[in-house]
């Protein structure tokens, strides 16, 4: 009985070497395929059971991960702010003609839900104090890209978000060959220079010109039919002072005296509240990768978590602390904000495959997404229902970590990470799909 132990216990051994070494190959054929060098990704298979490394390549080097990050932060913030968790616009008054509106950094606030609270303020209110003090004035995060400041997907955040701190205008086509006209139903001051032609083909840019002024746009292009095109806002609190202005005259109220930052005391009657959920926003984040999302939340968990206005020192902190609890060493790693578009952020494939491992429980980890969803919607779709992963992107950056189910029934959790690699971002993406679908075939 003995002997045949032994026997199957080396047969087995035998087996994982050859499995190992198949996967080793198969994997740096591809990357070799793909005219990648093999020192710009690392890669990192860990069994989901038993946390044991099955395939490693350049697992400890420290790489900028991009959004992959997330799926690292919203855990910790998700555990500290809880899943009840919800962000609470709220409406106090003061006295027979004065209100206070109490901010809650709301990434989701939208302006009919600034329409839905001026309903409750009276018609000779005078004063309406805004409590802005949920977070701290840093609109942007540390290491972000300043040349970045037209993307739609890398706006300013901060307490005063609403409309996610995006600005329509409206691109309205004429005759063939004429100026379009272009439509600001926001009424935020910005100041055009439309180069905008009426053609048969809709192809727009947008640059700002800060030489002139801040909120002057350089329009160029051409419009077929009417375009929505938005806009980054550069001034998140002038923008909401607006459409606060704007909802409260719906209303028929007109202040007589401009906003003031105040905070809420103790005597402020309730009056009214918007509220949206943390489980709605970690959906979000995780599977469509919303950056203001991100940031807003990961600050906001760190201001619960001191005690203090939310910040990305105090986010940081939480963090930190989160893996100290969780017996995660992170003393190598350094994470500067929430949603991983800093390209300051540095973190090893093991790291973040080992966070994983050890938070495969959490809640979270239900909200990443699997092919067809999110931004997997296009990739790896034959095997849908055994992949969850997290992607991430950022100039000369690819990533995507997440949870695998082989064709032969093993789980395992793994991160893939590419740094400077000379691709198109759609050739990094079809290298990391090949190194799944070798993970998935051959362990």
């Amino acid at each position: 009985m003995k002997k045949l132990v032994l026997s199957f216990l080396t047969v087995l051994l035998c087996t994982l070497n050859i499995q190992a070494k198949s996967i080793k190959h198969d994997i740096v054929n591809t990357i070799n395929d793909f005219g990648v060098r093999k020192e710009s990704v690392a890669i990192s298979v860990k069994d989901v059971k038993s946390g044991k490394i099955v395939y490693a390549l350049n697992d400890k080097i420290m790489m900028n991960p991009a959004s992959v990050q997330k799926a690292l932060t919203m855990t910790a913030a998700f555990e500290t702010l809880g899943k009840d968790y919800k962000f609470s616009t709220e409406l106090y008054s003061e006295g027979d003609n004065s209100y206070l509106l109490k901010l809650s950094g709301d990434p989701y606030l939208k302006y009919s839900d600034l329409k839905t609270l001026a309903k409750n303020v009276k018609m000779n209110t005078q004063n309406v104090y805004i409590d802005d003090s949920i977070l701290d004035k840093k609109s942007w995060g540390e290491g972000w890209q300043w040349d970045d400041d037209m993307n739609p997907l890398m706006q300013k955040f901060g307490a005063y978000n609403l409309d996610k701190n995006l600005i329509k205008l409206q691109i309205v086509p004429s005759e063939i060959g004429q100026f379009a006209t272009i439509v600001n139903p926001s009424k935020y001051p910005f100041s055009f220079m439309n180069n905008i032609t009426t053609s048969k083909v809709t192809s727009i840019n947008v640059n700002r010109e800060p030489a002139i002024s801040d909120n002057t746009l350089i329009l160029s292009g051409t419009v077929a039919k009417q375009t929505d095109i938005y806009i980054p806002s550069n001034d998140i609190k002038r923008y909401f002072e607006i459409q606060l202005t704007r909802a409260l005259g719906e209303h028929k109220v007109y202040l007589k005296n401009p906003f003031i930052v105040k905070t809420k005391s103790a005597k402020d009657k309730f009056e009214a509240k918007v509220e949206h959920e943390l489980t709605s926003a970690i959906n979000d984040i995780l599977k469509n990768s919303n950056n203001m999302s991100a940031e807003t939340v990961f600050k906001l968990a760190g201001g619960k978590y001191l005690g203090q206005t939310g910040s990305d020192t105090a986010g940081i902190q939480m963090f930190n602390d989160f893996c100290t609890k969780h017996n995660l060493d992170n003393s190598a790693i350094n994470i500067t904000d929430g949603s991983g578009v800093s390209k300051n952020n540095l973190v090893s494939a093991d790291f973040i495959s080992e966070f994983l491992f050890v938070n495969k429980d959490s809640e979270v980890m239900k909200y990443l997404p699997s092919p067809g969803e999110g931004t997997l919607e296009q990739r790896m779709l034959p095997i849908k229902d055994y992949l969850k992963a997290k992607t991430g992107t950022l100039s000369n950056v690819s990533s995507i970590a997440g949870y695998i189910t082989t064709k032969n029934g093993h789980e395992y959790v793994f991160c893939i990470m590419q740094n400077n690699v000379k691709l198109s971002p759609s050739d990094k993406k079809t290298l990391e799909d090949y190194i799944i679908r070798d993970i998935y075939l051959r362990l």
